[in-house]
């Protein structure tokens, strides 16, 4: 059974043995992380356990847990927490069911699975009822209700406000909430610290499956954390994330949270299996990738962004490079590697002298040092930057994802309109973003003063010029997708049809931010790249496009990618990438 079929979770052994719609309602799903002091209807809590409809979950002042469900939503409950499962119905065929449960008191991570993407998730705290769609929640217990992704409702006080992406509301008994707007100074980073493993903890997982140092780094990333950049000089005060970083934070916050639960989905199937006396068969494989899903291969390509430096006089450049990707499956690695430099408009893909030119590591592969990345299979993987990163003289911190997986479960698609993401076999593609800061020489800390948010895309490279076919055509099709100065990431259809005996290409881009492009690209001295202009019909806006072609699982020259640089009257400008496969 595929990772997006039925029983997500349904397990042998300790976890869930599952046989009908009446037993699809009675146990739910399993604890899948669990430090000490914490229970389930008065019994402690042990990883691995199901978790029933009608559950009662406390915990005291050192206890957390994480439930993960059919459907694959995440619940993790603080320290100091009261939760009861009112209802719960989940019907896998149709990805379709009902989930309510009533927080009496403490805080709570709420990370939407396929029933919330109906809007039909709800959370009744002590002082407001939360419907949830497709969403990533926090509240504090004291009324605090932050939204990290997605659109949720709150209602308290006879009024109901709506949160998007990254806003709050504050809530007590009795009276309506405030209006959204941005969570207090503070409020994330806090929320994030209650639902991290303190010293010793380990979320009950060994680490061989899944390590605490892993999982309190995607928890770091799981609710708006800023992106980032590197260069400059000197020290303002903390600027407020510029608007796509806010809009990258949340797709991130997203991501790691797909990616954590897929690991400690994994996790807790091992440990079912390890208890189950007597069983020497392999443990299903609904929620293992097979071995062809995580391939160890290292993909080459491209990188586009914005460098967004707050506190400028020209606060916004475009940044564009190349991106080498590797896949280390026998260690369970992603490693990254980005070469980032800024470039003047009027000459795309090459360095603005006297700007930013920096490398950035996201992961490691090998077996040796932090592995600071997640290898879940060949569609989802996520890397950050090493602890105390420097770059350039700056500190550093960031993060790489891929896009493909959680594409597929509209957490992307969601998010970006016009989105339609390449249907490639094995060239990827994703998102990035660099916080460079500075110490502030009055305290410990380190404020943000740079950004640098963006997209990559890699592919395998193709073998040799011979591999290029020097008669015949074909057509590519796939997306764009690129940040814009002021319209954030913004993405639209693209196509490639190739002469490979003229050694040209007729590309056409298609409602991006608008405006729709083309033009005709050229073969390089080495036929494997190509290059061109486009020229679009709005704000006389230009394309410029730089690309490669990739292996595919039918041809030597199936697939292919690139970055775009994007230009147009009144400062308008952008950088992305884009990705096709053969038809």
């Amino acid at each position: 059974m595929s990772r997006a079929g039925g029983l997500c979770i349904a397990m042998s052994g300790a976890a869930l043995a599952l046989g009908g719609a009446a037993a699809q309602a009675q146990q739910v799903g399993t604890a899948s992380a669990v430090n000490p002091a914490a229970t389930a209807n008065l019994k402690t809590i042990v990883i691995g356990q199901s978790i029933a409809h009608k559950e009662r979950i406390q915990t005291k002042s050192s206890g957390s847990v994480q439930l993960l469900f059919l459907d694959k939503t995440s619940m993790t409950i603080g320290p100091n927490s009261d939760l009861t499962i009112d209802e719960y119905v989940y019907d896998p065929n149709a990805n379709t069911g009902k989930l309510a449960a009533t927080l009496g008191k403490g805080a709570l991570r709420f990370v939407g699975g396929q029933i919330s993407h109906n809007g039909d998730a709800e959370i009744k705290s002590a002082s407001a009822l939360i419907g949830i769609r497709g969403g990533v929640m926090m509240t504090d217990g004291k009324g605090g209700i932050y939204s990290g992704y997605g659109t949720m409702t709150v209602t308290s006080g006879g009024r109901t406000v709506t949160l998007g992406a990254g806003e709050f509301t504050q809530t007590q008994t009795g009276a309506p909430p405030t209006l959204p707007g941005l969570p207090p100074p503070g409020f994330v980073q806090q929320q994030i610290a209650i639902f991290q493993s303190a010293a010793g903890q380990t979320g009950g997982v060994r680490a061989s499956a899944a390590s605490a140092k892993n999982i309190a780094a995607a928890a770091q990333r799981a609710t708006g954390s800023s992106s980032g950049l590197v260069t400059g000089s000197g020290a303002p005060p903390a600027p407020a994330p510029p608007p796509i970083v806010e809009q990258l934070s949340a797709i991130t916050s997203a991501f790691t949270q797909s990616i954590q639960i897929s690991n400690q989905a994994e996790a807790v199937e091992q440990i079912a299996q390890d208890r189950s006396p007597g069983n020497d068969h392999p443990p299903p494989t609904n929620n293992i990738p097979l071995p062809e899903a995580r391939p160890s291969v290292t993909l080459s390509g491209y990188v586009g962004g914005l460098d967004v430096i707050p506190d400028n006089d020209n606060p916004i450049r475009p940044v564009s490079g190349t991106s080498e990707i590797t896949l280390d499956a026998a260690n369970n690695r992603v490693e990254g590697k980005l070469d980032i430099y800024a470039y003047d408009k009027s000459n795309p893909f090459t360095q603005l002298a006297g700007t930013i030119h920096a490398l950035f590591q996201f992961g490691s592969k090998g077996s040796s040092g932090p592995a600071n990345s997640a290898y879940v299979d060949y569609n989802n993987f996520y890397a950050n930057t090493p602890d105390n990163s420097v770059v350039n003289g700056v500190p550093i911190k960031g993060v790489m994802v891929s896009a493909n997986g959680v594409a597929s479960d509209q957490i992307v698609t969601d998010a970006i309109p016009n989105l339609t993401p390449c249907q490639c076999d094995y060239t990827r593609w994703g998102f990035w973003q660099i916080e460079a800061t500075s110490a502030d020489t009055n305290t410990t800390e380190q404020t943000p003063r740079e950004f640098l948010v963006g997209t990559w895309v890699a592919g395998r490279p193709v073998g040799s010029i011979g591999d290029v076919p020097t008669t015949g055509t074909a057509t590519y099709t796939g997306h764009v997708i690129a940040n814009v100065n002021n319209a954030g990431f913004v993405a639209g259809g693209f196509s490639n049809a190739v002469d490979f005996g003229a050694r040209t290409g007729a590309v056409n881009v298609t409602n991006l931010d608008n405006t729709n492009y083309s033009g005709t690209v050229n073969f390089n001295t080495d036929p494997r790249n190509f290059g061109g202009t486009l020229n679009g019909d709005t704000g006389s806006r230009q394309m410029a496009i730089d690309g490669s072609f990739f292996q595919g699982v039918h041809s030597p020259v199936g697939e292919m990618g690139g970055r775009v640089g994007i230009s147009g009257a009144g400062g308008y400008l952008g950088s992305g990438i884009f990705a096709a496969t053969k038809q």
